[in-house]
């Protein structure tokens, strides 16, 4: 990965991270940043942003890209294109996001249905494929999304033992 797109994707983290953080009453909405945690079957899978809430468990997966997107749910890979022609391939964020959330599922011990995947692009990008899309598939509007689930999940203490759980799970900072 270069320097570039490093920065690129650090600073795309920290748009979402300070939108969240501003945005998200603390004492309801956990959140959790960073996070890489061992995979069930070996290896590690890095996360972006999770936030823990009675009313579920957000797992945000973060592309901070320019262009347009095409690609659609059953995809492998989606594309990347420019004005200019060029175009780049890469990984489906909704499977991306999908292994995020079966890892933390089997770490924590739970059903599927308790997470909620969001796919945040960020940056001068347009959706090319927005119909083919899942609603969580989004360029705008993520605090709105995650206030939109008001169906409560879990408990007070089941938020705090989740938090504690993956806290204690993840891989130090490197």
């Amino acid at each position: 990965m270069s320097l570039k797109s490093s920065f690129k994707g650090f600073l795309g983290e920290t748009v979402i991270n300070v939108a969240m953080w501003l945005k998200l009453e603390k004492n309801v909405y956990h959140r959790l940043n960073g996070i890489t945690l061992p995979k069930a079957n070996g290896g590690s899978t890095q996360i972006d942003h999770i936030i823990v809430s009675v009313y579920g468990i957000f797992v945000i997966e973060t592309k901070n890209y320019k262009g347009w997107i095409y690609g659609s749910e059953k995809q492998k890979q989606w594309t990347q294109a420019f004005p200019n022609g060029s175009k780049f391939k890469f990984q489906n964020p909704l499977r991306q996001n999908y292994l995020h959330i079966k890892t933390l599922a089997d770490l924590l011990g739970l059903e599927l249905s308790y997470f909620h995947s969001m796919i945040a692009f960020i940056g001068e990008c347009e959706l090319k494929t927005r119909d083919e899309l899942p609603e969580h598939v989004l360029t705008g509007g993520m605090v709105s999304y995650v206030k939109k689930k008001q169906d409560e999940m879990l408990t007070e203490d089941e938020v705090k033992s989740i938090v504690e759980q993956i806290n204690s799970n993840r891989f130090s900072k490197s």
